[in-house]
């Protein structure tokens, strides 16, 4: 199957947060964590907390529509999945955990990206 350009774009943008993560000092435990009821794009850990990452890149630099789109439904999937992959590791039953939003700007005219990191962007909602 032909992937889109949002497509191209939504991995290329996730692939951009992960390093950004990585050169912060933190460690990639999972990307594109998929369960029933919701996803994951990036579980990192660092300093005894576990943090799951929503990524969110658009073409245009609009950092509130993108925001935005991080609404009630999606952190409430979010947060499923994050329990999820929690029950699943109980090794961090004693980590600190935090839910953080990555806006990746990706710019036509010059082809770079920049990156806007909301740490505990939001509390889980179960």
């Amino acid at each position: 199957m032909k992937r889109n350009h949002k497509q191209i774009l939504a991995s290329a943008g996730e692939k951009k947060a992960a390093d950004y993560l990585l050169s912060c000092g933190y460690t990639v435990l999972c990307t594109n964590f998929y369960t029933r009821q919701g996803e994951v794009d990036i579980i990192v850990e660092k300093d005894q907390h576990l943090v799951f990452v929503e990524v969110k890149t658009r073409s245009f630099f609009s950092v509130e529509s993108a925001a935005e789109s991080v609404n009630y439904h999606k952190q409430r999937r979010v947060s499923l999945a994050a329990l999820e992959y929690y029950n699943q590791n109980p090794k961090f039953e004693n980590y600190e955990c935090r839910f953080d939003v990555i806006i990746v700007l990706y710019d036509r005219k010059d082809e770079t990206y920049s990156i806007k990191h909301f740490i505990d962007a939001f509390l889980p909602i179960l």
